[in-house]
């Protein structure tokens, strides 16, 4: 998958988990992505390395309880989105050195 899939699966993921303001910044950065690809991967870099209170600190919950299936997709998505970010940051200083 490629970052602005990875971008929606998780904002279709957070929709239906009740994290709106989450959601639309997954779907904002998407679309972002097509347009501003340096931007975009610095955003979401930031998402995860923002310390307490964090992305990678999410807990999804359904009726007051842990929702463990949501969770493993949640922490799938975030995983492999991390990988692509950090992938396109070693070729964006690829590029820029000249390699």
């Amino acid at each position: 998958m490629t970052i602005p899939e990875y971008c929606e699966q998780l904002s279709q993921l957070l929709a239906v988990s009740n994290e709106a303001d989450k959601s639309i910044m997954f779907l904002a950065l998407s679309n972002q992505y097509k347009s501003d690809k340096r931007e975009t991967v610095s955003k979401l870099k930031a998402l995860f390395t923002g310390g307490m209170g964090s992305f990678n600190d999410l807990v999804l919950y359904k009726e007051g309880k842990v929702d463990f299936p949501a969770m493993e997709k949640l922490v799938s998505l975030r995983d492999e989105l991390y990988k692509a970010v950090v992938e396109k940051i070693i070729a964006f200083r690829r590029a820029d050195s000249g390699y």
